[in-house]
């Protein structure tokens, strides 16, 4: 695994993670690549500050001093990390719309909107809506597992390639973690990190006939 390292200095680390890699070490796969322990190869004793699914692409990040890591939590528990996700679900979802539905435990990896559930509220913007599939961007306003892919579904758009909650018409769930944005731990200064698309999911776009433009609300077939 070749780290594809987005920032670094003494306090942070962040990376491009590849999709089909762990972050993790998975029990019942000790010998299993993981990419925590890529990381503190490369930095000794560096934190997990956030989790993405093995599926997903893009920015993750790393603390690198154990002194700084309640600093992170409070911006977490303060909501003010901000992470913006790209994703292209199935069919044309053409407007923008907030999913306030909460989530649940629904099987061994499963999950499901459930009344009994913890509060999970997602935020999408069409960027590009085909009938063949939309582009979307997607912030969050809780952290549940799954809680993208799960409130996609629930509204009949699940992703694109997610044997979970869809269908497995692409080689993997079509999410794509674009930028995070904090405050440093340390400086105190505003810190944006963006990761750029991955071709397989570039590839996916132009297998839909879908343009990655300028932000639009719905726009016509083949948006720009």
């Amino acid at each position: 695994m070749r780290l594809q390292i987005l920032f670094e200095d003494d306090a942070l680390i962040f990376i491009n993670k590849p999709a089909g890699i762990v972050v993790q070490q998975r029990m019942h796969e000790p010998d299993e690549p993981y990419l925590h322990a890529e990381v503190q190869a490369h930095a000794p004793g560096a934190y997990l500050m956030q989790r993405l699914d093995r599926g997903t692409s893009g920015v993750i990040f790393f603390s690198k001093r154990a002194d700084l890591n309640v600093r992170i939590t409070r911006q977490f528990e303060k909501k003010k990390i901000h992470k913006q996700y790209l994703a292209i679900c199935e069919g044309e979802l053409g407007e923008r719309q907030t999913i306030d539905a909460p989530i649940a435990r629904a099987g061994a990896i499963k999950f499901a909107v459930r009344e009994n559930g913890k509060r999970a509220v997602t935020h999408v913007a069409p960027l590009c809506a085909t009938k063949q599939g939309s582009l979307l961007d997607v912030v969050l306003e809780t952290g549940r597992t799954h809680q993208i892919r799960v409130h996609l579904s629930a509204i009949g758009h699940p992703l694109a390639g997610d044997w979970l909650y869809g269908k497995r018409d692409s080689g993997r769930p079509m999410l794509h973690a674009a930028r995070l944005e904090m405050t440093h731990p340390l400086t105190g200064q505003p810190l944006r990190v963006a990761a750029p698309l991955p071709d397989d999911f570039r590839d996916e776009l132009a297998r839909r006939g879908i343009r990655h433009g300028q932000r639009t609300t719905a726009t016509p077939e083949g948006c720009s």
